[in-house]
């Protein structure tokens, strides 16, 4: 994404980052657009060339990848390539995915850490976990 930004004057890059502030600020951060991705649009190798779109709005930048297990892989970033807030990333879960949607962060073992960009990463889950935050008794 900072590539990206490389192409605009000093003063763009001064306003596109500053736009970016205000739209998280006040949560309009206007609507999704899909933008669809053909496997030459990504290169490179590893799990980038899974990727079947993107969604992007005035704040953030989706990656979406779908496994054969029926997870969905977002990979989430924005031109500040500041961290999404825990809110922001339910958000995103809640439009992309759904608000019934159970998504996961995941911390690897430290041989499989990948850092190649500032995006971060969540896993859209086919169906609930065997635990939550709420406990409930068997019927």
């Amino acid at each position: 994404m900072q590539d990206i930004l490389m192409r605009y004057s000093r003063q763009e890059r001064r306003q596109i980052l500053k736009d970016e502030q205000r739209a998280r600020s006040t949560g309009k951060w206007g609507p999704w657009e899909v933008v669809p991705v053909t496997p030459d649009m990504m290169g490179g190798r590893g799990w980038t060339r899974e990727i079947t779109r993107a969604h992007r709005n005035g704040v953030f930048c989706v990656l979406e990848r779908q496994l054969p297990s029926g997870v969905v892989h977002l990979a989430v970033t924005s031109a500040s390539q500041q961290r999404p807030t825990w809110w922001e990333m339910q958000r995103i879960k809640n439009e992309l995915g759904s608000e019934t949607a159970t998504a996961v962060e995941v911390y690897p073992p430290q041989s499989e850490v990948v850092d190649g960009a500032d995006m971060f990463h969540i896993w859209l889950l086919p169906k609930p976990l065997s635990f939550s935050l709420y406990w409930k008794p068997r019927d």
